[in-house]
């Protein structure tokens, strides 16, 4: 091994440690040229169990699942059965005239002016359900005219795939992209899971749960999540995709090229481009990182590609933490920046049954001591004791007294459930509202240069957002 290429490593995984540290759970894979991949792991896949992460542990992927779906149509493409040129009306009879149009080059490169989304996440869709949405709903711009991010047109790439198979959109991705792969751990029904450690999902200091514990069907998630997100991988199966795209078994380098690099290029911003499934992201030294992400709340993935580098950056987490979407850049620098120092990103956080015995504790206290039954004398002494400058100036007492008089209206008397801390600046408290019995969430902002004087607050509940 080099001596620089050393110092790269340790810069690398002394700032994993430094993130592991500082609240960071999930599995980081870094590969470079010359070595072998670095493969880090970071706290629980089922935190009640005591199950460590590891190379593994298969974890939800979210929209990394979109450059699958890319892949199986430009297989079908190969296989001599469409042309991304296509107007979907041709293998779709039951799609109205004006979605008809839309071609499978706009669904994948997010330019067929399909909603962001079709359903709310609490709703299951079948399949058939799902097409009939997609035709009652409005286009958000002409086909082929703008930029419009939508899980729905992966949603009804999914459902095209089927049709034009034969076969369900998961047995198809199995047969011609995994299995060719070596993937075996990469799904959402068929790889045999038994034995393996699926990764919960955790938010808030709460456990959601694996994947698959809600929102699904017998047969895979719910139809406006299929094919645009869910797929459950680890991070040695996408290291074994990376690898086999690197060949021509599964697509060859013409379809690679369109995967990449398609003709008609759809401009996201100006430093990045929408392929079949990634972003195609300029960096500063004018070279392309093929790139995705993926999340949902609770599970955050990132997929990063530098071909021209031979450099790959996979990241895959399944606890919510601000900062999870900077980490692969700060190794990235590690890599490309000589002498790059990187910068913590995430924010460590506490989860706390009851209010801390300090200054934080104490204020949150006094804030809802407040909501059974403070009068307007005890919120002006309230807001000139306990609420920063900067908030008064901004508000003005009268209109913060008429704001707390609201809050109270709505939420009322509350019994403490959980507490989480973040960087001593945020306190994010679960309560159940005592008059109606309902959970909701208090947002507390405290402002460190004025002795953590409270700087903001806000109700998340289902009745009010304040």
């Amino acid at each position: 091994m080099q001596p620089q290429q050393d110092s790269i490593l340790q810069c690398i995984s002394r700032y994993l440690d430094w993130e592991g540290e500082n609240g960071f759970v999930g599995v980081v894979l870094v590969k470079k040229p010359g070595d072998q991949p670095m493969i880090r792991s970071f706290g629980y896949a089922n935190e009640e169990q005591l199950q460590p992460n590891s190379p593994q542990t298969a974890f939800d992927i979210g929209s990394v699942t979109k450059q699958f779906t890319g892949a199986a149509i430009l297989k079908l493409e190969m296989q001599g059965k469409l042309s991304v040129d296509d107007s979907i009306g041709k293998y779709l009879p039951l799609i109205n005239p004006d979605k008809g149009v839309i071609t499978f080059h706009q669904l994948l490169t997010h330019s067929s002016g399909l909603p962001t989304d079709i359903g709310s996440d609490a709703e299951v869709l079948s399949k058939d359900i799902l097409l009939s949405k997609i035709n009652e709903s409005e286009l958000v711009s002409p086909p082929g005219s703008a930029y419009h991010y939508s899980h729905t047109g992966y949603n009804l790439l999914g459902l095209l795939i089927e049709t034009i198979s034969g076969t369900d959109y998961e047995s198809f991705l199995q047969t011609n992209l995994f299995k060719p792969a070596r993937m075996r751990f990469t799904g959402y029904r068929l790889p045999d899971w038994t034995g393996t450690n699926i990764a919960h999902g955790y938010r808030f200091c709460n456990d959601w749960g694996g994947p698959m514990d809600s929102g699904w069907l017998e047969d895979g998630p719910t139809w406006n999540r299929r094919a645009s997100g869910g797929m459950l991988s680890t991070i040695n199966d996408l290291y074994a995709w990376h690898e086999a795209l690197l060949g021509n078994e599964i697509l060859d380098e013409q379809s690679k090229e369109k995967y990449y690099y398609p003709k008609n290029r759809v401009m996201i911003n100006e430093a990045q481009s929408s392929g079949y499934g990634w972003r195609i992201i300029k960096t500063t030294r004018q070279t392309n990182v093929i790139a995705h992400n993926g999340w949902n709340g609770r599970y955050y993935s990132d997929f990063m590609r530098y071909l021209d580098d031979k450099v790959v950056i996979i990241l895959l987490s399944n606890k919510f933490r601000k900062g999870n979407q900077s980490i692969p850049f700060e190794i990235a620098k590690c890599i490309f920046w000589k002498d790059y120092q990187p910068q913590l990103s995430g924010s460590l956080t506490q989860c706390l049954d009851s209010l801390p015995n300090n200054r934080l504790g104490s204020l949150s206290g006094k804030f809802l001591d407040l909501l059974p039954g403070g009068t307007e004398k005890d919120f002006r002494g309230f807001i000139e004791n306990c609420l920063a400058n900067h908030l008064i100036n901004k508000f003005g007492i009268d209109t913060l007294v008429s704001k707390l008089k609201d809050l109270q209206k709505s939420i009322g008397p509350v019994k403490i459930r959980q507490i989480m801390i973040t960087n001593n600046q945020q306190m994010n408290i679960e309560v159940l509202q005592l008059n109606n019995n309902k959970e909701a969430f208090i947002q507390l902002f405290f402002d460190n240069e004025e002795d953590y004087k409270i700087r903001g607050f806000r109700l998340e509940s289902p009745d009010a957002n304040f």
